[in-house]
Formats: structure tokens, C-alpha cells, sequence
């Protein structure tokens, strides 16, 4: 007689968190569907997991997709959990975004998150059991100079994460947030390439420049951060245990500490703080 596998959905699962959540899911017991614009990376992963890790082609910002993936996925079994990881960070000064790039930040980290969880969320009421984790950051928590595009929508995820659980406190069906810090992905790369771009195209030239340089500086004197793995042994405890936490914050001391800190101080010495320790 087959087993029947708990089927777990992670988007973005083609790189960096996404992937390592996906193989330490299969190597878990569950199967996997793991979704992401990059297929072919997808199909390589695939290759390692065999059966447990089936890929989808998966664009978060194309809501028009999501029925049928969503259908497609359930017609192979129940599905329990689902991983909203995919996104990204849109750096730059709230006077130098444009509508469109910050609509873009949204579309991607929030409102596709959103809609694609309404897709699954059916399915996991029906099964009167399942887990959603959400993806967020520590800048869900603590707001940070010229990445407000990106903050906004991780405080957004937060505050409908919260909603989303009352909602379902009595279903069976468990909302978890994962909140990291700085981790050893490729976001980082990615991320500095937009920030050297700041430099070129800002109007706000005396902010951005003085961004740009601490970025530099950052990127020198800062560890690279946690690996990748940590993050995903968290959403493999938020999916198996029975009881999970409502939120993971994962970091290093420091960050840990910070968040904390904005917890006590006023709000005009935490945020000076912050501000002169970046622009000095």
C-alpha cells in the first residue's frame, strides 16, 4: 500500500531560502511543490529530490495563474502546508520611488502573497488542518532608511498575518510568521545591484549617496549573515510541530536586540539612532 505524502507548497523555491526550505521539507517526509519563475532551476532540483519535489512555473505577480496551479496541485492529493517565500527588496528613498516600483514591491511581497494564499486556504479549511507561513523580515518589525518600499510591505504582511490567525484560531489551520535578519542569500547580490544603481539615477543625491556609501561599507564589515538553513529548519518546525510558535525571529544578537529595543525607547531617540548610525 503507498504512502500517502503531506503535500507542502513553497514559492520562490528555486534559490536561497525557498530551496533550502524545499530540500529539508523532503528530506522531512513531505512532498513538495515547489513553485518559482525560474523553472529550469526548478527541474534541476527536481533532479536530486526525485518524487517528493514536483516543480511548477509560478509568477506570483500573475494572479490570473493562480486557479489553475492551485487546482492542479490539489488534484494530486490534500495539501497541507503552504511556504510564502518569493519576493524581493526594492531599495531607494520614499521621494525617489516611483508609484510603479513601489506597486511592484507590493504586488510581488504582498498582495500575490495574498491572493495566492486565498487560492490554497479552501484547501487546508477542508482539511480542518494546516500551516500558512508567511515569510516576513525583522523589517516587518523595525523600519529601516531607504528601504521603506520593502519594510512597508513586511509591517502589511504582519498585520494581515495577525487578522488571518484570529480568523482561524478555532479551524485547525495554523498562521506562523518567519521573521530573519540578515541571511547569507542571493537577495543580497541582487539587492546591491539595485543599491549601485541609486547612485546613477537618485535625485535625491545627498541622502542616496551618503545610502549607497554605508551600504558599501556594510557589505565590507558585516558577516554575510546566517545561513540559509537555519531559516529553513523554522519553517520545517512550523510545518511538523503540533504546536507551532505564531512567529520565529531569526538573527543575530544584535538584531535581536534591536528589535526588542523598539519595543521600549521613544520613538524619536530609536529612529535618530538608527539614522545617525546609517548616514554618519
Amino acid at each position: 500500500m503507498a504512502i500517502r505524502l503531506k503535500s507542502v507548497i513553497v514559492t520562490g523555491a528555486s534559490s536561497g531560502i525557498g530551496k533550502d526550505a524545499s530540500i529539508a521539507l523532503a528530506g522531512a517526509g513531505y512532498r513538495v511543490f515547489g513553485l518559482a519563475r525560474s523553472y529550469d532551476r526548478l527541474v534541476e532540483l527536481s533532479a536530486s529530490l526525485s518524487d517528493r519535489f514536483i516543480p511548477i512555473e509560478f509568477d506570483v505577480t500573475k494572479p490570473e495563474t493562480f486557479e489553475k496551479i492551485v487546482r492542479d496541485i490539489s488534484s494530486a492529493g490534500e495539501v497541507y502546508g503552504l511556504v510564502n517565500n518569493a519576493g524581493y527588496v526594492q531599495p531607494g528613498a520614499v521621494e525617489d520611488l516611483s508609484m510603479l516600483e513601489l506597486r511592484m514591491q507590493f504586488e510581488t511581497n504582498f498582495f500575490g502573497l495574498v491572493g495566492f494564499t486565498k487560492q490554497v486556504l479552501p484547501l487546508l479549511m477542508q482539511a480542518k488542518s494546516g500551516r500558512i507561513v508567511n515569510l516576513s523580515s525583522m523589517a516587518g518589525l523595525v523600519s529601516l532608511p531607504l528601504t521603506g518600499a520593502y519594510c512597508s510591505t513586511k509591517h502589511a504582511l504582519e498585520a494581515i498575518s495577525d487578522a488571518l490567525r484570529m480568523e482561524l484560531w478555532n479551524t485547525g489551520v495554523k498562521v506562523i510568521n518567519i521573521n530573519p535578519g540578515v541571511i547569507e542569500t542571493n537577495i543580497h547580490a541582487i539587492t546591491s545591484a539595485r543599491v549601485e544603481s541609486l547612485s546613477v539615477s537618485s535625485g535625491n543625491d545627498q541622502t542616496t549617496s551618503r545610502f549607497v556609501k554605508a551600504y558599501r561599507k556594510y557589505l565590507q564589515d558585516v558577516p554575510k549573515g546566517l545561513p540559509a538553513t537555519v531559516v529553513s529548519a523554522a519553517i520545517l518546525e512550523a510545518i511538523a510541530s503540533p504546536n507551532p510558535k505564531s512567529r520565529y525571529i531569526i538573527g543575530s544578537a544584535r538584531e535581536k536586540a534591536g528589535v526588542k529595543l523598539r519595543r521600549f525607547m521613544p520613538d524619536n531617540l530609536f529612529y535618530s539612532q538608527v539614522a545617525k548610525r546609517i548616514f554618519s
